[in-house]
């Protein structure tokens, strides 16, 4: 009895020392493992330039990366409008630029498949330093939602160029958003005209379904076209973006379009107005838009090839007839809408009138139906 007492010991003794081990194991395995936890370097975040700062509401009735939707934000490139005001030499010049086929408008805020028309407005405020242009989309008269602006600013008068500030409106690209450059020791056209004395300024005629002669409507197409389209077109942007400009705070000058917008609008926004949210969640659907591979593309987009030179400039507003490279009258591969609103404008109501022209049109009104 004895000896099986001491064999008992024993063995109970050699079980302890092998939970003990186990026990030491496990420790410097946790150690181990939290040291190389430790010593891994924190991963980099890019600065997103679309912050997710809109209306709450809308963002959980329907997830940013949804299939489907059509973001205003992404089918008009800030960054590239600094290589359109490059090429300008007038406001009127600008517009016309902005609304070539092909060119880096895809602008569709009332979701009927064709590009809305892009106008631009002088400021009429001004001080010495600061001149500016409003950019807009217009279903009439008094029907106007703002998409940004571009400030020329100069830190002193002798200057040849200017500083350019594009922001972009907030319900559409978020709060602070800016894209810049400095081009004050460079001759800028369009710059000169703005800072040089006249007596009057540009405002655009032109508004929903009430377009320049020769302008007709053309589909929108879908984003990655869009994109590989603006890359080819402009492949070095020529401003950077900025969430607050070091000169901001010197512009005092305001936007005569400041504050306009419209609640209807069927593309989804970052930062909408209550209106505007409410309106998108009844109103939202799936957008399909014209494909690579429909018959009669061009091999390189329209407006590509060659800059729009010459053409009649004696109407004042009117943007210059261009030639076959750019001419938003010629088919280029875009498909052309027929008119529905017969010779005139959209007046009244944009969203209500259907494309029927009943105002005072400058200009033949073809294009789009209804907003």
């Amino acid at each position: 009895m004895r000896i099986r007492f001491k064999d008992t010991a024993e063995e109970k003794e050699g079980f302890d020392m092998k939970i003990i081990k186990l026990i030491a194991l496990n420790t410097l395995i946790g150690l181990f493992a939290a040291a190389c936890n430790q010593q891994q370097p924190p991963q980099a975040t890019n600065p997103n330039p679309y912050p997710d700062n809109g209306n709450t509401a809308l963002a959980e009735a329907s997830p940013y990366d949804e299939e489907g939707d059509y973001w205003a934000k992404e089918n008009f490139d800030l960054q590239r409008v600094g290589n359109v005001i490059r090429r300008s030499k007038t406001p009127e010049e600008f517009e016309r630029y902005l609304n070539e086929p092909g060119g880096i408008n895809n602008l569709d805020l009332n979701g009927d498949g064709y590009v809305d028309y892009i106008s631009v407005d002088e400021y009429q405020d001004r001080d010495d330093y600061s001149r500016g242009l409003s950019l807009y989309t217009s279903y009439g008269p008094d029907q106007r939602q703002e998409l940004g602006n571009v400030v020329f600013y100069r830190d002193d008068l002798n200057y040849p160029g200017a500083r350019v500030l594009v922001t972009g409106n907030n319900q559409i690209y978020g709060d602070n958003y800016h894209y810049e450059t400095n081009w004050l020791d460079q001759a800028i056209s369009i710059a000169s005209l703005l800072f040089s004395p006249r007596q009057t300024y540009y405002r655009s005629p032109y508004y929903y379904n009430n377009y320049p002669s020769g302008y007709t409507a053309y589909e929108v197409v879908d984003r990655p076209i869009y994109v590989s389209r603006i890359e080819q077109l402009y492949p070095q942007p020529m401003l950077v973006y900025s969430a607050s400009p070091a000169y901001l705070e010197r512009i005092r000058i305001k936007s005569p379009n400041n504050g306009l917008h419209l609640g209807w609008l069927k593309a989804r926004m970052v930062k909408p107005t209550k209106e505007q949210a409410d309106f998108w969640k009844n109103n939202q659907r799936k957008w399909e838009h014209v494909r690579a591979n429909k018959p009669g593309k061009a091999e390189l987009p329209p407006g590509q090839a060659k800059k729009m030179d010459g053409g009649d400039k004696s109407e004042r507003g009117n943007p210059e007839k261009t030639n076959n490279a750019g001419n938003p009258g010629k088919d280029h591969g875009k498909s052309q809408k027929s008119d529905q609103g017969g010779q005139g404008n959209g007046g009244g109501k944009g969203h209500q009138d259907k494309g029927q022209g009943q105002g005072q049109g400058k200009g033949q009104g073809k294009g789009k139906g209804k907003p």
